[in-house]
């Protein structure tokens, strides 16, 4: 077997984007050009290149049009390689607004599952604010695990060293373009940008000032977990085609839970505020006779349970990672997004589990392995020794990360369908405990001088579902109706880091058509501060004002 080597230590290598349309920028070609010249450790700068104001149009994917976007500033776009060690190569991009346009920041934006592929709207967003936007394609192109088969380096990348091997370069570039170093560093990430930007604050805590970690997938292994025993528990042994539960039935079984629970935060909107205080038993839906589309049959009940309890050791009962919260099942008010459907099976084998492959490749290096023969005991350990030290970001100590003045802000949606939300409370909560004070009230508040969490109702995975979402969180497009510190994440972490003002809760808001500045408002809530939610106080039920933040009730 491959062995995988900490390579944590040393910095890295990247694969350059292709420019995209943006024609030359004379003013700023002699100094932009130059950084091809650039010699920093490990790194090879592949492209520089002055792009004037205007538009910026998106590389194609897959033979189709990307994006176009407006208004964008002229900037030195800058693509290049890291490569700590052969076989390693990190693809980066460095955009680099005009000096006397730069906000003397730095911001790096995560990425999404296993892909290669940059949030373009994301980098634009960043130069448009000044901000110098950094990105990195993992270390591979593309988006299927392949890329691991006998790669341990490539994994390696992806797993823990791709986003820190490129702010490093990052930074050597900003310092020669501009002749002196950024005053702040962030990183903001979702999913696996979460999981990178709690990598980052356990392994590399000197890399930046301000950290948001949204929806993270840090503890990759139990994910992977979770998304087998979903699909196991939805299929009889050995076949893998028939679902139990039809993907049909989610919504249906969405809306039973938030007529149920709906109305505990007292008003009803559609959204379920505190999942852990629901009571509803999913027995509740059992057919009285013939299943019919709005009942369930015994087995699909279940079913049902398995995937709300979450994966078991099967020897020890052990917890594997937690259920699936109730709501999450398919996201009411948008039920075009199917909430478990999309995760619960691989979208490109539906007869497989989704993230097979990590087994397959990453794990057995056995093409031919077959889910239905996982061991929940012994092979949950194989997983565990063998990949878990390079891809897990599940470590409480972030305490040199705080020592350094680092501040971190986290966030999970309620109804996320991919992770389970109390997956982020559970690794939030290890940090406190590992904080001063002599009971959980004392270190909770000495926790939240530097660390905070965001549980948001009615977020599906990232952004969207029917709550108030729209915060400008991290690597989604939820642009909100103003933009300050209360209304966007991404200032409000600004403002802790740059003014020592910490967020408190920030006003989530929910578009009826439209999203930023020119949608239309339909309701607003206060996202509050965990452990707080918020509670409906009277007044106008679509204003945050009407709402407080309150403690927790759990069942």
């Amino acid at each position: 077997m491959v062995r995988f080597r900490d390579l944590n230590s040393r910095v890295l290598p990247m694969i350059a984007t292709a420019i995209g349309a943006f024609a030359p920028h004379a003013a700023q070609a002699a100094d932009c050009e130059g950084l091809t010249a650039l010699d920093l450790p490990n790194v090879e700068i592949r492209s520089a290149s002055p792009v004037a104001p205007g538009t910026f149009s998106e590389p194609s994917r897959g033979g189709r049009p990307g994006d176009s976007h407006d208004n964008v500033p002229a900037f030195c776009r800058v693509a290049g390689i890291a490569s700590p060690e052969a076989g390693s190569r990190i693809g980066f991009e460095v955009w680099l607004p005009a000096p006397d346009a730069w906000s003397q920041r730095l911001h790096m934006i995560g990425n999404g599952g296993y892909g290669s592929n940059l949030y373009w709207a994301q980098l634009v967003a960043r130069v448009q604010r000044g901000d110098v936007a950094v990105a990195t394609d993992t270390g591979h192109s593309g988006s299927s695990l392949t890329f691991g088969i006998d790669n341990p380096v490539a994994i390696v990348d992806w797993g823990n060293r791709a986003a820190h091997a490129s702010v490093v370069a990052a930074k050597g570039v900003v310092k020669a373009y501009y002749g002196r170093p950024q005053r702040w560093s962030y990183f903001s990430g979702s999913s696996t940008g979460g999981h990178q930007a709690l990598m980052l604050a356990q392994r590399h805590p000197e890399d930046f000032d301000g950290i948001i970690a949204g929806a993270p997938g840090n503890n990759r292994t139990a994910l992977n977990f979770q998304f087998m025993w979903n699909f196991l528990s939805n299929h009889r042994r050995g076949d893998n085609s028939t679902q139990i539960v039809p993907n049909r039935k989610l919504p249906m079984i969405r809306r039973a839970v938030v007529a149920a629970c709906d109305a505990d935060d007292g008003v009803i909107d559609g959204v379920i505020t505190e999942p852990l205080k629901c009571g509803f038993d999913v027995g509740a839906l059992a057919c009285p006779g013939a299943e019919t589309a709005n009942c369930l049959t015994a087995e699909q009940v279940a079913t049902m349970r398995a995937i709300y309890r979450g994966p078991r050791n099967a020897r020890t009962g052990e917890q594997l990672y937690p259920g699936l919260t109730l709501g999450s099942e398919g996201m009411g008010g948008d039920e075009a997004n199917p909430g478990w459907a999309d995760f619960w099976a691989n979208p490109d084998k539906p007869d497989e589990p989704q993230r097979a492959d990590f087994f397959r490749y990453w794990v057995f290096k056995d093409a031919n392995w077959n889910w239905w023969n996982f061991d929940w005991d012994k092979d949950v350990d194989t997983v565990q020794r063998v990949i878990a030290p390079v891809v897990n970001a599940t470590d409480p100590d972030i305490s040199a990360f705080r020592a350094r003045g680092g501040k971190l802000i986290m966030f999970m949606g309620w109804d996320d369908p991919v992770g389970s939300s109390v997956e982020a409370i559970n690794y939030y909560d290890s940090v406190v405990a590992r904080g001063q004070g002599a009971d959980e009230a004392a270190r909770l508040a000495d926790t939240q001088s530097f660390a905070r969490l965001y549980m948001i109702p009615g977020m599906g995975h990232t952004a969207g579902g029917p709550g108030a979402t729209h915060v400008s969180t991290a690597t989604r497009d939820s642009a909100p109706p103003v933009e300050d510190a209360r209304h966007d994440m991404g200032l409000a972490l600004y403002d802790w880091v740059e003014r020592g003002t910490a967020p408190e809760a920030l006003i989530g808001t929910h578009f009826s058509s439209g999203t930023g500045a020119t949608g239309t408002v339909q309701f607003q809530r206060p996202i509050c501060v965990y452990p707080k939610v918020a509670r409906y106080a009277g007044g106008d039920p679509n204003s945050a004002e009407s709402f407080r933040c309150e403690p927790a009730t759990r069942r």
